[in-house]
């Protein structure tokens, strides 16, 4: 099948699905309320807990998603690709199946045989030695504007630089996609999620990137839109998230040192900024267990956001830490790190304050 025949397929799928009976399927305890349904998320690599917040929203009218623990979305495709591991090609295909559309005789005869399927993913060497090319390359480019856009958010261009967060800006978008090109094999860049099927940057609205760092390599990276108006926010790379974000912070810290748990990079580079040490969740939900051994030595607190999601992940950390006989404090914060700092004056000294309050329970 010829790729616009393809993609008339996907948006003809889209069109003729009926989006209520669809989500309902996997999302069988879903609140219903006018064209919206709420839910527990279900989607498979995004390792909730099950006890969480309704964190799933579906618009049922537009057929889109958005998961506001990963702060993930998109269409119906995508949701199926999501659940059950499967390319956007052979997801577009057992959806049409199911639907009875028409198919040419050979697809019909190989339901599955895709005409572009992703290889598996990349060997972690090979996609740190992309990503780390990748930063160098738009470390060349104009910084500014994301420069701004964090400083607006509390956090200054040495934090930056520190972290790794690299920017570049949308008229540099063909140069970095050439000089791409000219170092990589274009199945690898496939592979490592960084170029579509059309040979094209994904990353065309989320410029500015965000790498994990281990033993000071740069393994993977999640982009972020900073215009508004972009749906997702975040864009990463092709795989599970492999490590706690700002993890080589560890190597430096004293054994018995504070560590803070937060959610995302801009609390974890807020604690930075500040002279605090702080590793990152990918979402509330999104402490793994092999992870534990890495923050056995020092006394962690865990400053997750403070809405339902957040006081119900801290409850659930303190039992993953107690059941390693480890002690993990929770500090209560009203909204998120970030706005707890831009909003208060003092907001170091009252850190510290209520830091030493919950560390004496």
């Amino acid at each position: 099948m010829e790729r616009q025949e393809f993609r008339e397929l996907s948006e003809t799928v889209k069109a003729q699905l009926d989006n209520r009976a669809f989500f309902l399927r996997y999302c069988r305890r879903a609140r219903s309320s006018g064209g919206k349904l709420k839910s527990l998320c279900p989607i498979p690599a995004h390792e909730h807990s099950g006890l969480g917040q309704q964190s799933l929203s579906v618009d049922l009218r537009r057929g889109l998603f958005h998961c506001f623990s990963r702060d993930e979305g998109g269409d119906a495709i995508r949701f199926y690709e999501l659940m059950h591991g499967v390319s956007f090609t052979r997801a577009v295909r057992e959806m049409a199946h199911e639907l009875g559309l028409n198919q040419t005789p050979d697809t019909a005869a190989a339901p599955h045989a895709p005409a572009w399927e992703t290889p598996e993913a990349l060997p972690p060497p090979r996609l740190s030695e992309i990503c780390e090319y990748l930063l160098e390359t738009c470390r060349a480019e104009n910084q500014s504007e994301g420069q701004n856009y964090l400083a607006r958010r509390g956090i200054d261009a040495a934090t930056m630089r520190q972290a790794g967060v690299t920017y570049f800006p949308r008229k540099a978008y063909a140069r970095v996609m050439r000089c791409l090109r000219a170092a990589f094999p274009l199945d690898e860049l496939q592979q490592s999620g960084l170029f579509n099927e059309h040979a094209r940057l994904t990353f065309y609205s989320h410029r500015l990137l965000f790498p994990f760092y281990l033993e000071g390599q740069a393994l993977y990276l999640q982009g972020r839109a900073t215009a508004a108006g972009v749906v997702p926010r975040w864009l990463n790379l092709r795989g599970r998230v492999p490590a706690l974000y700002n993890v080589d912070a560890l190597g430096d810290a004293l054994t018995d040192e504070i560590v803070y748990l937060v959610e995302g990079f801009t609390d974890t580079l807020t604690l930075r900024a500040h002279g605090f040490t702080a590793v990152g969740l990918v979402g509330a939900g999104g402490l793994r267990e092999e992870w534990l051994p890495q923050l056995g030595r020092f006394r962690v607190v865990a400053a997750l956001d403070g809405d339902e999601a957040g006081t119900r992940a801290a409850a659930r950390y303190r039992a993953m830490f107690a059941a390693r006989g480890l002690d993990l404090a929770v500090l209560p914060v009203p909204t998120d790190v970030n706005e707890f700092f831009r909003a208060r004056p003092t907001a170091a000294l009252e850190w510290q304050l209520l830091t030493e309050a919950v560390l004496e329970k």
